[in-house]
């Protein structure tokens, strides 16, 4: 009975937005979901949001379809998916020291709508050769993931009484769609364990909403200390998770768990991530601050943030708390 409440306790919040319409804020189910959003990014920081608007057929047109034409390519073609030095962590990354290995990725930055798809597309095929399809099923999969970031952050922003602020904070933030290769170890009967690919780390942006595709391999870290290998409720999974900006403009309360990427036996994994990055200041806002919530982080920019993420490499601990607490 022990160990079986152990496990359950382990378990991360699962929230289902079925009977969400996320163009109709207020509609529907949004109250009741609403409640179980802002108490997962307070207690845990994320949560398996059970998402069909992400439909089958869209899931396997970018996943069997889109990312494998990608990877596909030379490496010294990916290469080209650059935003200058100004940028870390936004174009091409792989064999990054201490923090990645036997892992690529590559991003399309600043807004996913047709023509940045369309640019970075032409980035990898200049010949145009077959990328129409491409285009189309980033672009599709990458405005879902978008709709779900935005009623996840005004969910959010109305749970804390601070619903006024939404408008603002969203014409004031762009995403970034990272698309992102694991090379699988090997199987067990080569000798080989579970390996890390991606190091331990809370993201940096406000909100992250990640897709895995038929292979495990994100790991969440509770705020006791222990690790939850997550695994999709259902087919129509995504996961949710709040980066260290939105912890720290809304004074702490809303949690940024640590969490890497560790992956066994001989099945690449293969996973497309939203980033919400915010080019606003980070302040608590006035509402957010009183006699039992004191600031605890000095205002400060995202991107300086980054910089300073980037210069620490990959140290397990509280950047955030290192880089503007109080």
């Amino acid at each position: 009975m022990a160990a079986e409440a152990s496990r359950k306790e382990l378990q991360l919040p699962r929230i289902d937005f079925s009977g969400v319409d996320t163009s109709a804020p207020g509609a529907g189910q949004w109250a009741s979901v609403r409640a179980q959003v802002v108490d997962a990014l307070a207690t845990f920081g994320c949560f398996d949001a059970h998402y069909p608007a992400l439909s089958p057929d869209m899931r396997a047109a970018l996943f069997d379809g889109a990312l494998g034409e990608l990877f596909a390519l030379p490496v010294d073609v990916k290469r080209r998916n650059s935003y200058g030095p100004d940028k870390p962590m936004h174009g091409y990354l792989a064999g990054i020291p201490d923090l990645t290995t036997a892992y690529e990725s590559l991003a399309i930055a600043d807004r996913v709508d047709p023509d940045r798809v369309r640019a970075f597309a032409d980035l990898m095929w200049p010949d145009g050769g077959g990328n129409a399809g491409f285009c189309e099923t980033v672009h599709g999969a990458a405005k879902r993931f978008a709709e779900l970031e935005e009623a996840v952050r005004r969910m959010l922003l109305e749970g804390l009484g601070v619903a006024g602020y939404h408008d603002a904070l969203g014409e004031s933030t762009r995403h970034v769609f990272r698309m992102s290769r694991y090379q699988a170890p090997g199987s067990a009967a080569e000798g080989k364990g579970k390996e890390v690919r991606y190091g331990t780390h809370q993201d940096c942006n406000t909100l992250t909403v990640v897709c895995q595709h038929q292979v495990d391999g994100l790991e969440v870290q509770t705020r006791g200390g222990a690790w939850i290998l997550v695994r999709p409720a259902s087919p129509a999974s995504v996961f949710v998770m709040a980066g260290n900006a939105l912890r720290a403009w809304t004074n702490g309360r809303v949690h940024a768990p640590f969490h890497r990427v560790a992956v066994d036996g001989d099945v690449p994994r293969y996973s497309a991530i939203l980033f919400a990055v915010p080019e606003f200041k980070i302040q608590a806002p006035d509402e957010l601050v009183d006699d039992d919530h004191p600031p605890r982080f000095k205002p400060h920019h995202t991107s300086d943030f980054i910089r300073f993420c980037a210069s620490q490499g990959a140290r397990h601990e509280d950047k955030l708390q290192a880089f503007c607490g109080v």
